[in-house]
């Protein structure tokens, strides 16, 4: 049980992602759990966000870069107006990974306070770093995927 601290099989200092299953912007559904066996970095980010803007950009090099790896990116949009400022957005940056659109609750169990935020996820689905804000620096990200390759 996930939700049980004592439990010997999980690391207390990574905790277990919790699991979602949200539709994409080509309309799958798209589970956290179908990445089980990859790395993911799951960013939190809006259109009308400047700073989750700018990082977009690192997170398409790092995902040409690693997905031969095991590397997934996964983009969770928060805008409540969803796929209809989603898409133009994502077009235009020449987004190349997987867009999810968010659920409200999502943002609570992986309790984000700000966005952009990004989440480090390790093959066995545990939570190993967390990005609060824009780090608009590639490298920051590289080091910490690196240990995980």
């Amino acid at each position: 049980n996930a939700d049980n601290p004592s439990n010997p099989a999980q690391d207390s200092n990574s905790p277990l992602a919790p699991d979602f299953t949200l539709l994409s912007t080509d309309f799958k559904l798209v589970s956290l759990s179908d990445y089980r066996g990859k790395i993911v970095l799951l960013d939190f980010w809006a259109t009308w966000c400047k700073s989750c803007q700018e990082e977009i950009p690192i997170f398409i090099d790092l995902y040409d870069q690693y997905r031969d790896q095991g590397f997934e990116m996964v983009g969770i949009s928060i805008d409540s107006e969803r796929l209809k400022v989603v898409n133009p957005f994502i077009e235009k940056l020449g987004v190349n990974y997987t867009i999810l659109l968010g659920e409200p609750n999502l943002m609570d169990k992986y309790n984000i306070m700000a966005i952009p935020t990004a989440v480090l996820i390790d093959q066995s689905g545990n939570i190993r770093k967390r990005f609060t804000g824009a780090q608009l620096d590639r490298l920051i990200y590289e080091n910490e995927l690196k240990k995980l390759l």
